[in-house]
């Protein structure tokens, strides 16, 4: 039985997912002593706080037990400590970002989209292959108890033929105005990646492959709904895509 220390650098390690999900997730895998394999080895952990902000960084490192942080993305991926980069910024760039990663040896995880197209996306598979690493993407909804319970209820048969389906899913998000914004500005903002679509559909897709089957048909309308918003230095700001989405699916 051996234990193994895994270098995971989690770049936009600040943001709301990367510090409520992914580096809570991993601290608890840390509390717990690590992740036990068959084999009997252990596996601990060894997380790398990456983003643009000293003073955000600093203190989430210090809060999370005096963890490793940097700015220096070209230097996160020159540590021969890490064995994993892990990519929960803006959508915007993420294709470059995980080729850089894949181009330095390691292997990469990645907040969904992985990309806006087709082209990049096959483009990350095959830089994976090139390099002999392996490439993951968010999946998260599988495990929830919900969904988990549906599964066995469908495997089951018992919702017997299935002809339709409904999926309702969404959250106010404030404007920024009277009340802070619950989402990055960049969520918002086409240059960056941002858009309902391109960010929510990423879940439909998986959880429909998985639960249901594949999907052979998308129709859809969507529409502006705040079309003004607030972002975190307090300015205005125009939203130039979605933020309201409505879809049939055809399986």
């Amino acid at each position: 039985m051996a234990d193994r220390k895994i270098g995971v650098v989690i770049d936009g390690a600040t943001g709301r997912l990367g510090t409520t999900q992914h580096l809570r997730a991993l601290l608890d895998i840390r509390r717990e002593g690590g992740l036990s394999l068959k084999n009997g080895d252990r596996l601990m952990p060894e997380p790398l706080l990456l983003g643009r902000n000293r003073d955000k960084l600093a203190a989430l490192a210090d809060k999370s037990g005096g963890l490793r942080w940097s700015i220096d993305r070209d230097a996160c991926l020159a540590d021969p400590a890490i064995d994993i980069y892990f990519d929960a910024t803006a959508t915007g760039g993420r294709p470059d970002r995980a080729r850089a990663a894949f181009a330095a040896g390691k292997h990469v995880y990645l907040e969904k989209p992985i990309a806006d197209n087709l082209e990049d996306a096959l483009a990350l598979a095959r830089a994976a292959q090139g390099a002999g690493r392996k490439g993951g993407v968010v999946q998260d909804k599988l495990f929830l108890p919900g969904l988990k319970k549906l599964r066995k209820l469908y495997d089951s048969n018992f919702f017997g033929r299935v002809l339709s389906i409904r999926l309702d899913f969404g959250w106010w998000v404030f404007d920024g105005d009277l009340f802070p914004a619950q989402r990055p500005s960049w969520n918002y903002q086409k240059a960056t990646g941002g858009g309902l679509v391109l960010d929510m559909f990423a879940h439909w897709r998986y959880i429909f492959d998985r639960l249901l089957g594949p999907i052979s048909a998308v129709s859809c309308r969507h529409a502006t709904a705040q079309p003004r918003r607030i972002e975190e230095s307090g300015k205005p700001y125009e939203v130039d895509v979605e933020d309201h989405a409505f879809a049939m699916f055809e399986l």
